[in-house]
């Protein structure tokens, strides 16, 4: 994690000399599938959208920045006590994270106050024991199966006194099975409680042993087992009959309330007690709690605030405001422009830690040019990434990031795994002299523009897209446009305003039907090289659905049967060591021209992409944030304390 107070100003001098360049365009886990993140319009920016365990979803652009409603008169600042208020962009619709009509990280890291599951995330994006009393013991039963043994911590307690046992995650299980149900199309719908049931839907047995005891066997094993129960919910408060019980569930958690207006019993350090639409809402300090497990908290008993405040403000200016003027204590959101001069007060300490976001280019393989290895390798050697972290990340993140950027797409740079496979490779250093090599190792020869010509496809000019209005992404693409110029490949941008991006280039139907078809169908004149955002988690196997040859959420028209049986390998391996190796190599595939001369090297991974996450010196301490579904800023909310 980063804690500092810096003075460095924003834009560093190795960003200059693009600043005089325009850009096109307008005003941007519990670990599992990979996700498209879509940042909104700079004034109104959208939350990355929350890793989800299967299907990738475009993340929901912010609203017009409104009118802001009169701010309420700060807490009281007193040690052991006073409310904290958190400064947000994004008002979720309802708190049913699950909902097809809410994907907003904020709701995620609002719920991770009020409920705990089997497993957490630690600020290093990996897996701790949260309700569990230790690690849970895999076990080979020999036939294929495998089975899980859990313990519970003793002491666990609903906020309303009711123990928390081995029921309450059976019947969480049962109700998310019960909920059934198809479209129109006969696609599974089961709107209830959860977008997937990968990992759940293979389990076979659950048993429960004890009140602290349980077991899970699943028919064949499951890479990403301990994401599963990532929350688990109150037995006592609904129906014996699972199928009643989903529908009941379904509808109290959008406000955390039963039919009866009740509140629904929570275990986690926060309790859900009020919401005024369009303005804040509160939460209060559940003086039954029954203490953090994290490795990240320093007080691993009941928080020492009263409680947390959000407050909705849509405005980027209007959230500074807010925190200069002690109005609030905390931020977490996409990194901005507009926050340079409040990552250089020294009233307010960034602490923004390295998540599971990570930024990168990626490329079309059925453009004409991209096709070709060597082109590939020439924009590989050719990207500067350690100018893109000095004049964008670093002044905000400090060295949280790796100053030489990212080089894994499966493993991220402050988890144990990584390997930076593309600067082993000698990529991301702007080596113009090596670009210019490849590419004349490929019949191209520099033409009196000082760019590379192809004698049949002739000259090497690429459009880069991102989601346009966010001015550090159109940065960073005007900063690697300048490098890529050295190295004689001419780069032009080519944005489409806020989420429209997806649906327009990488992720339109006659795009993607190039992809899947290997270019016999649809559109591959689409888009060439895209910028944007894929969010994973401690669980990188989900990532491969973007790189598999049969998968929908795949733009780049990666067709390797080989790679595809590696990733079911990689899924299939119960030794954890090995199968870190394994993701590892899958990363090394799509990254390198190791493993695959001829279609590999389409990843270009630029750099993690943390949200900006920090507090003001109204606090005395302050929580880790993982940035991470089901983590957030409230992940350790114990910690905070006014001074």
């Amino acid at each position: 994690m980063n804690t500092t107070r810096r003075g460095q100003k924003f834009i560093a001098a190795a960003a200059a000399g693009a600043l005089v360049l325009a850009a096109c365009g307008d005003s941007d886990d519990d670990g599992g599938e990979a996700e498209e993140e879509a940042p909104a319009e700079e004034e109104a920016p959208a939350e990355e959208e929350e890793p989800a365990e299967e299907e990738p979803a475009e993340e929901e652009p912010a609203e017009e920045p409104a009118e802001e409603e009169p701010a309420e008169e700060p807490a009281e600042e007193a040690a052991g006590g006073g409310t904290l208020i958190w400064a947000h962009e994004q008002e979720p619709p309802d708190l049913h994270l699950d909902d097809p009509n809410n994907n907003l990280s904020i709701t995620s890291w609002i719920r991770s106050a009020m409920l705990e599951g089997l497993y957490g995330i630690s600020g290093s994006t990996e897996y701790y024991p949260e309700l569990l009393d230790g690690e849970a013991e895999l076990v080979d039963n020999g036939d294929g199966t495998v089975t899980a043994n859990y313990v519970l911590r003793s002491g666990l307690t609903w906020n309303d006194g009711t123990p928390l046992t081995a029921n309450d995650v059976a019947f969480t299980f049962d109700a998310v099975m019960a909920a059934d149900g198809e479209d129109e199309e006969g696609n599974p719908a089961y709107v209830y409680l959860t977008g997937s049931r990968t990992g759940l839907d293979t389990i076979t047995d659950f048993t429960v042993n004890s009140d602290t005891e349980f077991s899970i066997t699943w028919s064949a094993f499951f890479a990403g087992w301990k994401g599963v129960m990532s929350e688990v919910y109150p037995a006592h408060n609904f129906s014996d009959d699972p199928v009643v019980a989903a529908a009941e569930l379904n509808d109290a958690l959008r406000e955390f309330a039963l039919a009866d207006g009740s509140p629904m019993a929570q275990a986690g350090p926060m309790t859900f007690e009020s919401w005024d639409k369009g303005v804040q809402m509160n939460l209060v300090r559940n003086d039954s709690y029954h203490g953090s497990n994290s490795p990240d908290a320093a007080n691993t008993g009941i928080a020492q605030v009263d409680g947390v405040q959000i407050n909705f403000v849509t405005d980027t200016d209007a959230q500074i405001a807010a925190l200069t003027a002690g109005e609030a204590q905390i931020i977490m959101t996409q990194p901005q422009l507009a926050f340079e001069d409040l990552a250089s007060s020294d009233d307010f300490t960034v602490a923004s830690s390295a998540g599971p976001v990570f930024e990168h280019w990626g490329l079309n393989l059925n453009n004409v040019h991209l096709a070709k290895p060597e082109v590939r390798e020439a924009l590989a050697f050719a990207m500067n990434k350690a100018d893109v972290m000095a004049g964008l990340y670093t002044p905000l993140f400090g060295d949280s990031l790796p100053a030489e950027g990212l080089g894994n797409v499966y493993w991220l740079s402050n988890q144990s795994n990584y390997i930076n496979h593309a600067g082993d490779a000698g990529y991301g250093v702007g080596d113009a002299d090596s670009a210019r090599a490849a590419l004349e190792s490929a019949g191209y020869v520099e033409n009196g523009d000082g760019v590379y010509e192809h004698p049949a496809d002739g000259v090497l000019s690429l459009r880069v897209g991102t989601t346009g209005g966010n001015r550090l992404r159109e940065l960073q693409q005007e900063l690697l446009q300048d490098a890529y110029g050295n190295a004689g490949i001419e780069i032009t941008i080519d944005n489409v305003e806020g989420g429209a991006y997806f649906s327009e280039k990488p992720f339109s139907e006659d795009a993607l039907a190039c992809a899947a078809s290997g270019g016999a169908e649809g559109n591959c004149d689409v888009w060439d090289i895209t910028q944007f955002a894929w969010v994973g988690g401690p669980w990188p196997g989900g990532q491969s659905s973007a790189f598999r040859s049969d998968s929908g959420s795949n733009p780049y028209g990666y067709q390797n049967a080989d790679w595809d049986a590696k990733a079911d390998e990689c899924d299939a391996t119960i030794d954890d060591t090995e199968r870190a190796a394994c993701y590892n190599e899958l990363s090394a595939w799509v990254t390198t021209l190791e493993f695959d001369p001829e279609q590999g090297l389409f990843m270009l991974p630029l750099t993690q992409k943390p949200s900006f996450y920090g507090y003001t010196s109204q606090l005395s301490s302050a929580g880790v944030a993982p940035d991470a579904q089901g983590a957030g800023p409230l992940a350790n909310v114990v910690d905070f304390a006014f001074g």
